[in-house]
């Protein structure tokens, strides 16, 4: 690193800031000399590090010549998420030291051996107190590449958001109620109480009051459009709206966060170093939202340069409020890290937040799905806290883990699923019973996204056999006695088979090993069929002990065919992941088949994403005609038949799990 003269370097950035400045004053010059003099070249050769993040914000660099990537380091250390790179000419880092938080947000390495100017906060600090005028010129770069990072961050967010944003969905939220005709707060009791606003004094906020106009707006209506240059700082009084983004390479618009706290600003434009509106603003429920309008405040900002300054302040704090929700919100559905990118969140307003706060809490609490419960309760009692701070984190923590919630809530209907069914008093029927656990898992499947198809080929009278490539289970759906229930095949009896004939139908099980209680205890209530799988305990027999267990496999599973109660099972007799789905398929199902009179129908449904974690995916079943095997196959004890009868239908299996992958994904972006 080289200390050289700054004076052409200088030179070169106070002529780019103004030629940039919309708010430059005509009406005489600034000290552009001081400014100069509080400035210093450094040079950094390649892998050269500017800032680490967290560490204290001594000073401000613009970087005249080079290539820079930003940088959140996540996991004790352990990685390095590149959150963007810059090589414009004159690209600010260490901007968080105009906030009050003087914290690093990101550690900034040079990737091209880089020409700064570097300046100390505290000196700029003392100049633009000073020199208002100058303070607003220079933030006014400085917003400008911060919204411009900001719009980068969020095409990133939306090129791994599920769907594009569904209004109609977003407006039938259930559990939530409208709340009709509701009176606003008083104007400046909402203003002081305001985070963006708080800091400002009483006399400040009168100047702001004095400028409000109030607007009404209904559920779905648009308030504000993405790169509308209408000005105003538009506060949210009442309701809840959507801030939704459509990157440049599309018309698709992606839902970014919600918001409902009232005070909160959720558009500006028409202020220094914002020309236009950064993201649409939807009203997702009937509101009230003040706008400030900037063309009547213009005179005073222009007649009161320290009003101007903190201003400009307030709005580099909202801009970087919302790119640490882009870059957490990244974080989240990048890599599927909630717990991480709230830890994250939280970490960088450590030294701000109250040690004694429940939100340091909640990043510990999100590690098991047991205490979750107790992590949502933390951030729903935050989001009504006095303290601005520890309101606006508990609300971001709430938008990050909206889907994290409806995943908790399904984990808990399969916890009271379980235990009803264990707990069922010894002299209700296993029918009952049965019909317990489908009413209990149509309780749980209300909150996953899901699509089935071809419903009009199931039989109309029951008593067949239905088939299904089995899936394996997703580790976030594990119950605390380690067992896990089966989501493709209780989807199958719960959301199709119960509703259609009302019955969930019998299931063929495999046997528990000795180990698993919880597996035994729930099966065995339910009075499925139990059969022997290489995943069960080993047993020795002969050869003719296996023949007589299979005739008595073939005659309880046959009466209840006859009894008219349908059959599930899968013929592979283990589970796959989607992708691999299905597994060789073993004869049996189609050989019980063959032995009942009368010959039941196999019914095929292939399913798909049943694996995955339920708040990142649609799951989807589609199901195929029915068959009997005496048309396929007319001899089902002549092995090589068999043998090749099964390799085709698993083949063609494959494609009707391809199916079901992609009317999963068309799904997922109507």
């Amino acid at each position: 690193m080289d200390v050289t003269s700054v004076t052409n370097a200088t030179r070169e950035c106070i002529a780019s800031i103004r030629a940039r400045s919309a708010w430059l004053d005509t009406d005489g010059e600034l000290p552009w000399d001081r400014l100069a003099a509080l400035a210093e070249e450094r040079r950094f050769e390649a892998d050269g590090v500017l800032t680490r993040q967290f560490a204290p914000a001594r000073h401000l660099f613009l970087v005249a010549e080079g290539t820079v990537r930003f940088q959140l380091r996540l996991e004790e250390g352990n990685e390095d998420l590149d959150v963007g790179e810059r090589s414009t000419p004159w690209t600010a880092v260490g901007w968080s030291g105009f906030r009050d938080l003087r914290r690093y947000a990101t550690t900034v390495v040079c990737t091209r051996a880089c020409r700064t100017l570097r300046f100390e906060h505290a000196a700029l600090a003392a100049l633009f107190e000073e020199e208002p005028r100058l303070g607003v010129v220079f933030l006014e770069g400085i917003l400008r590449q911060c919204f411009e990072r900001l719009a980068d961050m969020r095409a990133r967010l939306t090129a791994y958001s599920q769907t594009p944003v569904n209004f109609a969905r977003a407006l039938q939220d259930e559990g939530e109620e409208e709340a009709y005709n509701r009176a606003p707060p008083p104007l400046i009791e909402l203003l002081r109480r305001s985070a963006f606003f708080a800091p400002l004094d009483e006399e400040q906020l009168r100047l702001f009051a004095g400028a409000v106009e109030s607007r009404y707006f209904c559920r779905g209506e648009p308030i504000v459009e993405q790169g509308s240059p209408e000005s105003g700082l538009w506060v949210l009084a009442t309701g809840r709206v959507a801030l939704n983004y459509s990157p440049p390479s599309t018309t698709d618009a992606f839902a970014l966060r919600t918001i409902s706290e009232p005070g909160s600003v959720v558009a500006l434009a028409g202020l220094p170093g914002v020309d236009a509106h950064g993201a649409s603003v939807v009203a997702t429920r009937d509101c009230t939202v003040y706008r400030i309008g900037t063309e009547r405040l213009g005179a005073v900002l222009r007649d009161d340069p320290r009003l101007a300054l903190a201003l400009v302040r307030r709005v580099l704090w909202l801009a970087s409020m919302h790119l640490r929700a882009a870059r957490a919100l990244f974080i989240s559905r990048r890599f599927e890290k909630e717990r991480l990118a709230v830890s994250n969140l939280l970490e960088q307003s450590c030294t701000q937040l109250s040690v004694h706060s429940p939100l340091h809490t909640v990043p510990h609490l999100l590690g098991s799905p047991l205490t979750v419960g107790e992590a949502f309760a933390i951030i729903e009692r935050m989001a009504g806290s006095g303290d601005a701070l520890e309101r606006s984190l508990a609300e971001l923590c709430q938008e990050m883990l909206r889907d994290v919630k409806r995943e908790h809530e399904f984990f808990e209907a399969l916890r009271r699923v379980y235990h009803a069914v264990v707990t069922a008093p010894e002299e209700m029927p296993a029918r009952d019973v049965r019909k317990l656990c489908s009413r209990g898992f149509q309780q749980a499947f209300r909150r996953v996204r899901y699509v089935v198809e071809g419903e009009e080929h199931l039989p109309p009278a029951p008593g067949q056999i239905f088939i299904f490539n089995h899936l394996k289970n997703h580790e976030h759906n594990t119950l605390p006695n380690n067992f896990q229930l089966t989501l493709d095949s209780h989807f199958v009896s719960a959301m199709i088979l119960d509703r259609r004939y009302g019955d969930g139908g019998i299931r063929v099980v495999r046997h528990s090993r000795g180990s698993e209680y919880g597996h035994q205890a729930y099966y065995d209530r339910l009075g499925h069929i139990a059969v022997y799988t290489h995943e069960s305990d080993r047993i020795q027999e002969t050869p003719e002990q296996r023949q007589t267990r299979q005739n008595e496999f073939f005659e309880t599973a046959g009466g209840y065919l006859r009894g008219g109660t349908n059959l599930i099972l899968s013929p592979e007799g283990t589970s796959y992941w989607t992708e691999d789905s299905p597994g060789p398929f073993k004869p049996g199902a189609f050989r019980l088949a063959a032995s009942v009179e009368p010959e039941p129908l196999i019914v095929p449904i292939a399913v798909a994403h049943f694996d995955r974690r339920i708040h990142s995916t649609v799951c989807a079943a589609v199901i195929k005609p029915p068959f009997r095997v005496s048309d396929v196959l007319p001899d089902p004890h002549d092995r090589e038949r068999v043998r090749a009868f099964l390799v085709d239908l698993r083949k063609t299996y494959h494609g009707w799990v391809e199916e079901a992958r992609r009317l999963a994904d068309a799904a997922a972006k109507s």
